[in-house]
């Protein structure tokens, strides 16, 4: 699977699992709907993590960055 459909995979996931979190929020009486409840916000975390985990990191960034914002 290439890099472009694995991030689109993540973030379709990440947006599906945001709604079933927040859908399920209010109906957190119900036993079942707060196992879905709790099972879609692990899915969240796990597509979030899986989403930063494709993309490049470049060593310096950071510090390239706080330069600039110091300097302006």
């Amino acid at each position: 699977m290439s890099n472009n459909k694995s991030k689109e995979f993540a973030k379709a996931g990440m947006v599906v699992s945001l709604m079933v979190t927040t859908g399920t929020t209010f109906f957190l009486n119900n036993k079942k709907v707060k196992c879905l409840h709790i099972a879609s916000g692990v899915a969240l975390l796990g597509f979030s993590f899986w989403h930063h985990s494709l993309y490049k990191k470049e060593p310096g960034r950071l510090k390239r960055e706080t330069k600039r914002q110091i300097t302006g």
